[in-house]
């Protein structure tokens, strides 16, 4: 692949990045589940259980992911990886943090 093309797919692949705007809406919905008034949800029991809880509950899926990733079912690898993802935005967000403020990391970090 030539510098061309491969300046084409990474723009390609930014230009996708617009087409996930769920992402910031699971955000919003882990910073509501938070409150005290929040209705009871997934997300508002996982908030509830605590900082430990989370943590642990990422742990677990990690390993069942870890597991996935050295078997041939892409799907089940997916769906683990889904999984320790949801709890890893859980775990940041119950630390006051967002996505948005790991991604500003691995900026900096691989800036040219």
């Amino acid at each position: 692949m030539d510098l061309n093309n491969l300046n084409n797919v990474k723009t390609t692949e930014v230009e996708k990045e617009k087409k996930y705007p769920f992402l910031k809406r699971l955000e919003l919905m882990m910073e509501e589940a938070k409150l005290q008034d929040a209705k009871k949800s997934k997300m508002k029991r996982v908030h509830q259980k605590g900082t430990s809880q989370i943590a642990k509950k990422m742990g677990e899926e990690a390993v069942e992911m870890v597991i996935a990733s050295s078997q041939q079912d892409d799907q089940a690898f997916l769906e683990e990886s889904a999984d320790v993802f949801f709890y890893y935005l859980m775990s940041l967000h119950d630390r006051g943090f967002e996505l948005k403020d790991v991604l500003e990391i691995l900026k900096k970090r691989h800036k040219k």
